[in-house]
């Protein structure tokens, strides 16, 4: 027997197997031995089938669960890492204000002999101006050095008396001035971003 005539003979048997099963079901027929055993395995391999199906499905689930607690894990460590970068990041450059505000601390004196000389200077002979003009220069030069540093002058003098950043070292009534007005800048004060160096020492306008 040829394998297409094979293939059409099982086919055949099958459906009329199937034939004879529902024949056999009919009242009063005699069912044939195995007809129940066939439908048995059968149930048997789709309860099976329904199990696995089952258990596959579980195991999808957990390894959906176990996915979400590694994305949930791996995000906290992201977010642990962002938040440590920026600390570390923020107290470098704290750090760096800090060690500029030591060191232009230490300038400042040297800034305010370039002020008195300067100041004395505009008392000087004409031929002498050129030696004048020179040490503007070099002044000019350190407070444009200390501008890109983010070096902020504290000279209030016709403001309003700030105690956060300024002390008041002498106080006089002025008439026509408003009481708490800053009449006159005895030392400039200097900060660096939000850290003052040094506060300025001024005269306030002070009511008797």
């Amino acid at each position: 027997m040829s394998k297409k005539d094979k293939k059409n003979h099982e086919g055949s048997g099958n459906g009329q197997d199937m034939e004879e099963m529902a024949e056999y079901k009919k009242p009063g027929k005699k069912v044939p031995e195995g007809t129940f055993k066939r439908e048995i395995k059968e149930e048997i391999k789709a309860e099976e089938l329904e199990e696995e199906i089952e258990l596959l499905r579980k195991e999808l689930e957990n390894y959906k669960k176990i996915e979400e607690e590694y994305l949930d894990r791996i995000k906290r460590l992201q977010a642990d890492y962002d938040n440590y970068r920026k600390r570390t990041l923020r107290e470098h450059l704290e750090h760096i204000k800090r060690a500029n505000k030591d060191l232009i601390e230490k300038l400042l004196p040297v800034i305010d002999n370039f002020e008195i000389a300067l100041d004395a200077g505009k008392k000087m002979k004409k031929e002498e101006s050129d030696f004048l003009k020179g040490v503007e220069m070099i002044y000019e030069n350190l407070m444009e050095l200390l501008k890109k540093e983010n070096v902020k002058v504290i000279d209030p003098k016709g403001e309003e008396f700030n105690p956060e950043v300024c002390e008041a070292a002498v106080t006089e009534a002025v008439k026509d001035v408003d009481e708490g007005i800053v009449l006159d800048v005895i030392r400039k004060g200097y900060m660096i971003d939000d850290f003052l160096i040094r506060p300025a020492v001024v005269k306030v306008c002070k009511k008797k």
